[in-house]
């Protein structure tokens, strides 16, 4: 049940579990059923404890699951600046504008060793 506070996802929404990140990374695709209002959110955790320096988060989007993914002129960049998350914690969270129906995250900078990518959904 999604509800105000809770953190709400769907558990099959995985972009990656225990993802590495090296350079620029991008994730493999997920479902976000195109106009969504502002409600879903991509959201990285910590799938170990580890350190961020500099860490950036920005998306891509296809109508075809099988692309081609572009970025969406004018999509915002989210950078986390520094942290030191213990495994499971939410790193960031990034609000997803209204978008095409499959996005990819795309992660940069300095992340730990293993992060978590998923979908999520803020319950209004």
């Amino acid at each position: 049940m999604f509800a105000y506070g809770q953190d709400n996802r769907w558990y099959d929404q995985y972009f990656e579990k225990g993802m590495s990140v090296s350079g620029e990374t991008e994730t493999k695709n997920a479902l976000a059923a195109g106009s969504h209002q502002g409600a879903l959110a991509i959201t990285v955790a910590a799938a170990e404890a580890g350190s961020v320096a500099a860490g950036t988060l920005t998306f891509t989007e296809s109508d075809s699951e099988d692309g081609p993914f572009e970025t969406p002129a004018g999509a915002p960049v989210l950078t986390v600046e520094s942290a030191s998350p213990e495994a499971g914690d939410v790193i960031a969270v990034y609000v997803l504008p209204n978008c095409k129906r499959y996005v990819k995250a795309r992660l940069g900078g300095g992340w730990p060793s293993g992060v978590d990518v998923y979908l999520s959904c803020l319950a209004r």
